[in-house]
């Protein structure tokens, strides 16, 4: 028998999520359109110092949208917030193809990045208010997958039409993104906040079928919540708030800053001549099919493993294939390593089958279960920060220092964020699968008090053992 509630939560992640599937699209542009634009194959020509510019500025809207949009969403609502995005990104595609110059790039880039911040900001909001507990984390990650799809889209697409042409195309899809939306109601949480019971009780009906004790429960934790104020200064001050943004904070600066935005905007480049067999755009499309279809393993493993052994996995072992990669790259300095050139093609397509198993969809998945209502959209306003700030810094540095260092250094910088990162994921991240938000709150005092009790017995080491330290030293003078 089909679950009519489960449905409704399926076609309401589903069309939020083409939000991102529209940020995945602009992600992927660069890698579809680097050889059009930077070998004089549209109307006006690009340097590669300018290309590099085109790539990054996405960043700077990304970092500048996510604290006004953290805002629009508590106040305006996170349908109303989300809605927005599809005349911006309508504008941001179109743009391009009608004005045919550098700062036309420029424009439809940066509000490109104003929607990805947007989305990235709002959305995990949306999607973790919506869905129930048992599949909360596999609807979640449904974020990750359109992300990845939207760059497949344009890695299929792009090496087949004219540059004009691929930007027409992907204005369809904001345009069927807001058609579709308007039909999904608003979360319940939200309505809760804002002490609108009545709609808060339909919607949870639509949702999930929702009872009167359901609502209730909800009611109730909206309110606990809500005892404390809700701003940036909330989200620091408390302690169990800091520490969940910590969590959700390395794993978002891992996730970007571990790789994959350089390796999405910049494989092309990145990758050795002679290419082993086909050509670079083949394995580009292959990233990209790797990175959607893996997706949904990860999609089925989130709610059976749990959330951290995937991150734990897929962080250290993405650790390991950019050391691998980077060495290839050393190598080639000082001894021909032509006959290995199908390496760093194979780190290539290595690096988003393990990416899209954790590090890919777990922050989103963290942000929507571990913050409690009342600071839940400036958590994922700061979120969205750490994620533009990460892949702008990566962005902007990678062919600098690519090119005057080699690429080596760049990939074994990769590799150290992915391992430090996964250190501190060991130490400091909680396991909420199957957990209610109410059950992940006690988790997060319970860590404190253990993490409490650790640094009391650390400093009593220490200072027992610096003691000990003293008292030999007096005796041997």
């Amino acid at each position: 028998m089909v679950d009519i509630a489960l449905m409704k939560q399926i076609f309401a992640t589903v069309t939020a999520s083409i939000s991102i599937f529209i940020a995945g699209s602009w992600l992927g542009w660069p890698s579809a359109t680097a050889d059009k634009l930077l070998y004089h194959k549209t109307d006006f020509n690009v340097s590669v110092n300018e290309f590099s510019w085109i790539v990054s500025i996405m960043d700077v809207g990304n970092i500048i949208s996510p604290i006004p949009a953290g805002y629009m969403m508590d106040f305006f609502g996170r349908k109303k917030t989300v809605s927005l995005l599809g005349p911006l990104y309508i504008i941001s595609w179109i743009l391009p193809s009608y004005v045919g110059n550098i700062w036309s790039l420029y424009i439809a880039r940066f509000l490109g990045g104003l929607g990805k911040g947007i989305s990235y900001t709002v959305v995990p909001v949306f999607l973790g208010e919506i869905a129930g507990v048992k599949i909360r984390g596999a609807l979640s990650s449904v974020f990750a997958i359109h992300l990845a799809g939207g760059f497949l889209f344009e890695a299929i697409i792009g090496p087949y039409v004219s540059f004009k042409s691929l930007n027409l195309i992907t204005a369809i899809i904001p345009t069927l993104f807001l058609i579709m939306f308007i039909w999904v109601p608003e979360s319940p949480y939200y309505l809760l906040k804002k002490g609108r019971r009545d709609e808060a009780a339909k919607c949870l009906r639509w949702y999930r079928n929702g009872n009167d004790s359901e609502l209730q429960e909800m009611e109730e934790n909206v309110q606990n919540d809500m005892k404390n104020k809700g701003n940036y200064w909330e989200l620091f001050k408390n302690p169990k708030n800091l520490k969940a943004i910590v969590i959700i904070s390395t794993a978002s600066f891992a996730q970007r800053a571990g790789g994959i935005s350089s390796l999405m905007a910049y494989s092309t480049l990145a990758l050795p001549e002679p290419v082993p067999i086909g050509r670079k755009s083949d394995y580009i499309i292959l990233f990209a099919v790797l990175k959607t279809g893996v997706n949904f393993f990860g999609l089925a493993l989130v709610d059976r493993i749990g959330r951290k052994p995937l991150l734990l996995f897929s962080e250290i072992s993405l650790g390991l294939v950019t050391f691998v990669d980077g060495l290839f790259f050393f190598l080639q300095n000082y001894i021909n390593m032509t006959p290995y050139n199908w390496i760093p093609y194979v780190c290539l397509e290595l690096f988003p089958s393990i990416y899209a198993l954790g590090i890919g969809f777990i922050p989103v998945v963290f942000l929507g279960e571990m913050l409690p209502v009342n600071v839940r959209a400036h958590g994922s306003a700061f979120m969205s920060i750490v994620l533009a700030f990460s892949s702008f810094i990566s962005n902007a540095i990678f062919l600098i220092i690519s090119y005057k260092c080699g690429f080596y250094v760049m990939l074994w910088l990769f590799s150290i964020v992915n391992f430090i990162c996964a250190y501190f994921a060991y130490k400091m991240a909680i396991e909420t699968n199957g957990k209610t938000f109410s059950e992940i709150q006690n988790l997060l005092e319970e860590s404190l008090k253990n993490n409490k009790k650790k640094s009391i017995y650390i400093i009593w080491t220490l200072v027992w053992r610096t003691r000990d330290c003293i008292e030999t030293l007096r005796r041997l003078l």
